[in-house]
């Protein structure tokens, strides 16, 4: 890696630090109130009391799991980044799958904040050429991200689409909302003010956006490029990925 890339490639990821920060501050001050609620609550005998002291046990892990993840994606994200490109094991990966398997972690969490999850896989596609884990993990992050920004929107219909399909440059993974002020305008706007805005997605996202830019730096790391598109006319982030030469070959 030339100086010059490695310079740029530290300041990305200084940023993306810097809103990793700010996103995290939220979730840490929860689950201290949360638990501060939980003492105040012991003290209390009645049945409300009970079901509100598991309520607020419920809430602690779900802002527990929901930091956890985005903790993993980033470490995964500076891995990918400090590997040489030749070295990144790239396999046929089967898309309806992964959106499977991210819809599955997920799920919790929506329920939590009242999102439905819907995924709809439009017809049967080959595999795609990616590392599985980290598109995976790209996926969740942004699903994180659009579960939390849906009831702060106060949208109609808080429900979250995963869903693939093909274009004439691949085939098309993405994660789509209600969210109306999304746009590929707002996207690059935001990406200029990574770590140097509190809310670079302004008007979207409620925090830092710190799901999204982990989701880029890792889909960066297999030479995709994360953008704004939508689905059935829904706004939202998507990857298009190239199918596995190897196996059209077969």
């Amino acid at each position: 890696m030339s100086a010059a890339a490695y310079d740029a490639t530290n300041n990305r990821f200084e940023h993306l630090f810097l809103a990793m920060a700010e996103e995290l501050k939220l979730p840490l001050q929860h689950i201290a109130r949360q638990a501060e609620l939980q003492q105040l609550l012991q003290a209390g005998v009645s049945e409300t009391a009970a079901v509100d002291a598991l309520q607020g046990l419920h809430d602690i892990q779900s802002s527990a799991d929901m930091s956890l993840q985005l903790l993993d994606s980033y470490l995964l994200s500076l891995r990918l980044s400090l590997q040489p490109e030749t070295s990144l094991q790239l396999e046929p990966v089967s898309v309806s799958a992964v959106l499977h398997d991210t819809m599955g972690e997920l799920r919790h969490i929506a329920a939590n904040y009242g999102v439905t999850l819907k995924l709809h896989v439009q017809g049967r596609y080959e595999p795609v050429l990616a590392h599985r884990g980290a598109l995976q993990s790209a996926l969740v992050a942004l699903g994180y991200a659009v579960i939390e920004a849906l009831p702060a929107a106060g949208v109609r219909q808080q429900h979250l689409q995963l869903a693939t399909h093909r274009t004439k440059q691949g085939i098309v993974a993405g994660v789509y909302g209600e969210l109306d002020m999304l746009t590929p305008q707002l996207y690059r706007r935001a990406q200029e003010l990574q770590g140097a805005a509190r809310q670079p997605l302004v008007g979207t996202l409620p925090g830092s956006g710190a799901g999204v830019f982990v989701a880029d730096a890792i889909l960066a790391a297999m030479s995709s490029r994360l953008r704004v598109g939508r689905y059935m006319k829904l706004p939202g982030f998507a990857v298009t990925l190239p199918a596995s030469e190897q196996l059209q070959l077969i």
